[in-house]
């Protein structure tokens, strides 16, 4: 059966944001379930700016003619701001690829106990690999393995959390954060969308119709939103045993069966390939605006680049880098909106 045009956009969209740090948990637990029970609302507020957002670049997008983000970006802030964000934007995606390689190698290591550096060199080479295929392999890859992750994703999630031997539903924390977590989830979608943005724009020539664009944005928003629901409720439960972990989704998965592991270590690292492929892919084609055209020595660099700088650490660049990008992705996301759904 023929996919529609919506449900590859959504395919790609969507696995943007299925990165290390959403998959491992430490996304989850740093946004949400420190929260306790009002951070499942705010993943579902963090789900709609996902969906509406992606759907509003869509509508700019059919509608100007616009097939890349430089476009997009000039044409919603002009030629001299337009420019400037694009070059943020670009540093921040670079970032995102550096901390899926990081996650990789925090992932070899804790699950694996091999040396950070394989993690990260392994994940780096087979992100190389995809880029070579230019837009057709992100599409292929993630079409293939979108699925895989989602489903797996709720698997472990549901199974951990529905047989965990206290039937309490525990808060992760007190109370006394007012409307914090509101923030939070917002910020959470505001850098999330710094890098989304590109990565949609970059796949929206395969959108054609305004309901595929439609389908696209919000569909990737919902299956986002579905998965952070069934993998957050676990980290509830074994809040207190998983805060200080870089993988806490680890710890949890280690007190089941081999095969249950093997599952989640597999959705794990399906998550970060596709992550860090659509954020180099994104890098690639600002680089490509530029003047940069040869694709493979630019990726081999951007690689190379990329791991060494994984070394940083996975859980350092979820607390500092992430929230920095955030308040720009605020600016972002109000202006996408407001040329999407107010401009005739």
């Amino acid at each position: 059966m023929r996919l529609s045009n919506g449900i590859k956009v959504a395919a790609v969209y969507g696995s943007v944001f299925l990165g290390a740090g959403f998959a491992s948990g430490q996304e989850l637990i740093q946004y949400f379930v420190r929260f306790g029970r009002v951070g499942l609302v705010g993943i579902i507020v963090a789900g709609l700016l996902f969906g509406l957002v992606g759907w509003a670049v869509l509508r700019i997008c059919l509608r100007e003619g616009i097939e890349g983000y430089s476009g997009l970006m000039r044409h919603m802030l002009g030629a001299k701001l337009g420019p400037i964000m694009e070059g943020l934007v670009a540093g921040f995606l670079f970032c995102l690829f550096v901390a899926m390689l990081a996650g990789a190698g925090a992932t070899g290591y804790e699950a694996f106990g091999a040396g950070f550096s394989v993690g990260a060199l392994i994940v780096g080479l087979v992100v190389f690999l995809v880029l070579c295929f230019g837009l057709d392999g992100i599409v292929k890859v993630n079409l293939v393995v979108a699925p895989f992750i989602l489903a797996g994703g709720i698997v472990v999630g549901l199974v951990a959390f529905f047989s965990y031997t206290t039937p309490t539903f525990l808060m992760a924390a007190g109370g006394g954060f007012g409307l914090l977590w509101l923030l939070s989830a917002v910020l959470y979608a505001s850098y999330n969308l710094v890098t989304g943005v590109p990565v949609l724009t970059a796949a929206g020539s395969l959108a054609k119709t305004k309901k595929d664009g439609m389908v696209g944005g919000l569909l990737g928003g919902g299956v986002i939103t579905i998965l952070g629901l069934a993998m957050a409720l676990p980290l509830f439960l074994y809040y207190s045993n998983v805060i200080d972990l870089e993988i806490p989704f680890l710890y949890i998965v280690f007190g089941y069966g081999r095969w249950f592991r093997v599952l989640y270590i597999s959705v794990l690292v399906a998550a970060l390939v596709t992550t860090a492929a659509c954020n180099a892919f994104a890098v690639l084609e600002w680089l490509k605006s530029r003047g940069f055209s040869r694709r493979m020595p630019a990726a081999a660099v951007l690689c190379v680049l990329g791991v060494l700088a994984a070394h940083i650490g996975f859980s350092n660049i979820i607390i500092f880098v992430y929230p920095l990008f955030g308040f720009l992705g605020l600016f972002n996301i109000v202006v996408i909106l407001m040329n999407g759904f107010l401009k005739k």
